[in-house]
């Protein structure tokens, strides 16, 4: 007997309890997330044409300007992408009333191109840093400098959909919206396996997850290349904090000032993923150990039912995170150890049933993707399903299990250069 024949055999004699005990990992930390995926994607579109409309004013998409809307590029050596990045946005259906940009201490000639674009009537104001300040510090010197009752982030390096600035501003016509997440797309997946997958990546966890988040109203994480801000908003929580991670923190803090945060799916801007695995584990590294300090440090208060603030709102994406990301990272070589060690040869067939399982789940989440963006994706990324499936559970996982440990017992964040060193050290948290 063939040992594939061998492994089916032994699952296929086995009772429901043991299944079940067998298969605990997947029952906990996998069937969830694609449960609620699937029903929060499946009820979404009949969920939005129930709800009432915003009692705000509507805004309506033509070329009209509805507002004074200010667009903020904060770069750090960006001299090659910053005047394409400039002149896309005047290609925009719903231009900017203004563009301010700040160049964080460059050494490339930054200053200089953005000098002129000022000359050229292209740009209306453009500052520099002889130090670099950080992220966060050059975002907070664009924003005072701006004027739009609208503030829209944009990355240097990012290109945009024609109908993204108009797209992405629609919400506002709910005076509750304070912040706008706009949708992430990979434009370089054909450059390496790795790209490809990050793109199938974006698609279900950002394209797909914050469909869920618009559903649930739990959209905590607005992309720093991509997001929107009511000035009021801004001026009330005092702008971006210091740190890392500074999309994730001014979303959670526009949150607990009981702003609404919502997801613009129409609003896409396009973007350039790693092309290579240790480029990917660097970024991913750093975003993974921000997001631990902020939720559990900076932010641990909304996990505390007896503060005065405490939220279920809050406390429910915490716990979620807590949950599906932080332990089931934990868990999982956990499961693996235990998994040899109670079944033995035997624990190979038990993984693999897991992976066709997640795999399946794959392929029923691509196909509602396929549905809910109205974009061709499901042909386009079918056959790299069974590779993300591998990359999701076994790969990343590794990454965030070392990325949490790092930070959990090394603060490995205040380490990362790409936050300067007299911004990241002196932090409080």
């Amino acid at each position: 007997m063939s040992d594939l024949n061998l492994g089916i055999g032994f699952l296929l004699s086995q009772s429901s309890d043991s299944l079940l005990a067998a298969f605990w990992y997947f029952l906990i930390f996998e069937l969830p997330r694609y449960g609620l995926a699937f029903i929060a994607v499946s009820v979404a579109p009949l969920a939005a044409k129930l709800m009432p409309g915003p009692k705000g004013r509507h805004w309506s998409l033509d070329h009209r300007r509805p507002t004074d809307i200010s667009v903020i590029i904060a770069g750090h050596n960006e001299a090659d992408a910053i005047e394409r990045c400039v002149r896309s946005l005047y290609e925009q259906s719903l231009p900017p009333s203004e563009i301010i940009v700040v160049s964080d201490g460059s050494s490339d000639g930054m200053d200089e191109i953005c000098t002129r674009l000022v000359r050229e009537g292209l740009i209306a104001r453009a500052l520099s840093t002889t130090m670099r300040g950080g992220k966060s510090a050059a975002l907070n010197l664009a924003i005072g400098a701006s004027s739009g009752d609208i503030v829209i982030n944009a990355d240097a390096d990012s290109s945009y959909d024609r109908f993204a600035l108009a797209n992405i501003i629609e919400p506002f016509s709910d005076p509750q919206v304070g912040g706008v997440a706009g949708d992430i797309v990979p434009r370089n997946g054909k450059a390496s396996l790795i790209a490809q997958l990050q793109e199938l990546e974006y698609l279900l966890s950002i394209s797909v997850g914050k469909l869920v988040g618009n559903a649930t109203e739990q959209v905590v994480c607005m992309s720093g290349a991509f997001a929107a801000f009511r000035r009021d908003a801004l001026d009330e929580i005092g702008g971006f904090d210091v740190g890392g991670g500074e999309d994730l923190d001014i979303t959670l803090r526009l949150r607990q000032a009981e702003w609404r945060v919502v997801f613009a799916s129409q609003a896409i801007c396009y973007t350039d993923v790693p092309v290579k695995s240790w480029a990917l584990i660097r970024q991913r590294l750093r975003w993974e150990r921000d997001a631990f300090w902020i939720r559990f440090r900076k932010h641990r208060r909304l996990l505390i039912p007896t503060w005065s603030r405490f939220r279920l709102a809050e406390a429910f994406h915490q716990w979620e995170f807590l949950v599906f990301s932080v332990l089931a990272a934990i868990a999982f070589p956990i499961y693996l150890i235990w998994l040899v060690s109670a079944y033995g040869s035997f624990a190979l067939p038990i993984l693999v049933a897991m992976q066709v399982g997640m795999l399946a789940g794959d392929v029923l989440l691509l196909a509602l993707a396929d549905l809910a963006t109205g974009r061709p994706v499901f042909l386009k990324n079918v056959a790299y399903l069974p590779a993300y499936s591998f990359y999701t559970g076994y790969f990343m996982r590794f990454v965030r299990l070392y990325a949490y440990l790092d930070e959990a017992f090394l603060f490995g964040s205040r380490s990362d250069n790409y936050t300067p060193a007299k911004v990241r050290i002196p932090r409080p948290w």
